[in-house]
Formats: structure tokens, sequence, C-alpha cells
């Protein structure tokens, strides 16, 4: 399925060498905004503006009261959603706040189970959502990579140090850390559930 993409950039960890290299609608998330305002072309920012401290008036902008339940994040996703975008990549969205990382993971646990696809970039790590497979095809052997569940979900893994296969992983026992991948492709797949997939592109 072919899906419009959206690059989201909020306030946390943002790796610029990366960022530069994307292909996709740029939106601002708050704070994020003064990482992007000079070096990116913006569609909008989105946010209550809490964190950046003042409303752009030279650019689109969805302000939200800040009393609400929804994260600043969550409510660009979905409002980009609303306008036909399935494919998110979001910078800025690690690092920084504990609180806000976790919030980013479980605002993109929610919507990876509503269709859309959902990943994280920052300087140390590339993070996803896998409901079904994924293939990688370009894994160097002795890389690092982990696998979490966010659901009990059943999992196979092809490819790697540490291979199962129809192994119920659950979110009370991080089984899945520190696996390595072994071959030039590596398999990954999942019934019944999300599973958090971190390869680490720093420090290995």
């Amino acid at each position: 399925m072919n899906m419009k993409k959206c690059i989201l950039v909020g306030g946390g960890n943002f790796c610029k060498e990366k960022f530069l290299k994307e292909q996709g609608d740029v939106v601002a998330v708050d704070g994020g905004y003064e990482y992007v305002k000079d070096i990116a072309d913006v569609l909008c920012v989105v946010g209550d503006f809490d964190s950046l401290g003042y409303v752009p008036d030279n650019i689109p902008v969805v302000k939200h009261n800040p009393v609400k339940d929804y994260t600043d994040m969550s409510l660009a996703i979905e409002y980009m959603a609303e306008k036909g975008y399935g494919e998110f990549v979001i910078y800025g969205g690690l690092g920084g706040r504990l609180d806000h990382t976790i919030a980013c993971l479980q605002t993109a646990h929610g919507f990876t189970k509503e269709g859309l696809s959902i990943v994280f970039e920052d300087s140390d790590c590339e993070v996803r959502f896998i409901t079904d497979e994924l293939t990688v095809e370009n894994a160097q052997a002795g890389e690092t990579f982990s696998l979490f569940a966010f659901d009990k979900c059943s999992v196979s893994v092809s490819g790697a140090k540490y291979n199962i296969q129809n192994y119920n992983l659950v979110n009370t026992f991080p089984l899945g850390v520190s696996n390595v991948f072994t071959d030039e492709e590596c398999k990954i797949s999942v019934d019944g559930g999300v599973l958090i997939f971190i390869r680490l592109t720093k420090g290995q």
C-alpha cells in the first residue's frame, strides 16, 4: 500500500544528519519547531506551545489548549492521519524527559493498532512497531537489536543469534533484549499483538 508519508519533529533528541536524508512532508510538534524552522519547509506546527514559548506567526499553526487529555504528538498524528497520511517517521520523540518518551511509545502503539505505520529515529537507534512481519535486508553481523512485547504475542525470529519459533513474548519479562544479527537478512514475524523492534545505530 502506498501511503502518504509525514515526518513529525518533536522536542526530544534530534538527529539532524538522519533528518536531512528523509523524504516526506514535515510537521513540527510544539518545541520541535526550533530544530527545523531554518532547515526544512514545514507544513505546519501543532501543539499547545508551552514548550516552544511562542506561537509562530509566519507559518500555519494548529493550536491546542494546554489543559487537555492528549499529548501534542498524539494530536499531530491524528491531525495528519485525517489528511490522508498513513506513514509517520518521528524525530524528537525519544530522549529528553522519560515520561514524554513513554507517552510517545504508548501513542505509537495505539495508532499502530489502528493501521498506521510509525517509526522513531534518533542518533542512537531506530524504533519500529511490528504487527505482522518485518524483514531486515541490510542487517550487519554483530549489530544489536531488541524486541519487546507491548501485548502478549507469538513471535518468530530467524537470522539472529537467538532465534525463536512461535514463542509467546509478554510485556512483563524482557526476553527479547540484546539480540544480534548474524545474517544479511533477518526475519521477524508477530501474531496477535504489537511488537517493538529497536535497532541500535550507535555504540555497536
